[in-house]
């Protein structure tokens, strides 16, 4: 039924809250519930899906039928031309295939884009400085993990001015400006995993970023 949705997780809430555009592309949707929700909310006109492989595409058929989307079956943004979208969001898969999908159409890129990775945001943060995207806002989610969510917009980035950059791009520089309660809580499990490790040189480094993350806690940023 065209009018039906089902209230989505909190990670694809977030990430929801941060799409408002004419024509959002949502890259590997499985069932669809985000673009589905975001055509049905009224905060975007269309959505093109783009999947991989024939069993998602058949499920996001299926869960857009009779609204404003198209279902393009391809790899990433290949599907895409240029310009066509003017957002974009990635979720729910591992931050470095996200970097890789990002990397290989630059030109197909929009101006916004809504990141949800399933494990540590460090090298999409790092690609969005690289390729000239600046992060304006960060959340953290409590769901099966804890989940990062990156809102990136094309223009020059302001968001580390000030921090140490190496603690800031693991951690997240808005996230530790807001002293966010559950970025702490990752602080203290990662603190607890490192003290339990060799102190071979990689691992005194990745100690030193978090105590610098930790140090920036205790300052009014």
């Amino acid at each position: 039924m065209p009018g039906f949705t089902a209230k989505l997780e909190p990670r694809l809430e977030a990430v929801a809250q941060e799409i408002s555009a004419p024509t959002h592309a949502d890259i590997g949707a499985d069932h669809a519930l985000l673009p589905r929700h975001l055509l049905l909310s009224g905060r975007v006109q269309r959505v093109i899906v783009v999947e991989k492989h024939r069993g998602p595409w058949e499920n996001s058929r299926r869960a857009l039928e009779g609204l404003c989307a198209e279902v393009r079956l391809g790899d990433g943004l290949g599907p895409l031309a240029p310009g066509e979208a003017d957002s974009l969001s990635l979720c729910g898969m591992g931050a470095r295939l996200m970097v890789k999908i990002l990397s290989a159409h630059p030109e197909r890129l929009p101006p916004r884009l809504v990141l949800q990775p399933n494990d540590s945001a460090l090298p999409l943060r790092r690609w969005a400085l690289e390729a000239g995207y600046a992060l304006v806002n960060e959340q953290m989610v409590q769901g099966f993990w804890r989940y990062s969510i990156l809102t990136l917009v094309r223009g020059p980035c302001t968001a580390y001015r000030g921090l140490p950059l190496e603690a800031a791009l693991r951690y997240g520089p808005l996230l530790l400006k807001a002293r966010h309660p559950l970025l702490w809580a990752e602080l203290q499990e990662k603190q607890q995993h490192l003290a339990s490790l060799p102190p071979v040189k990689q691992v005194q480094q990745e100690r030193v970023y978090l105590e610098q993350a930790l140090a920036l806690w205790e300052q009014r940023l």
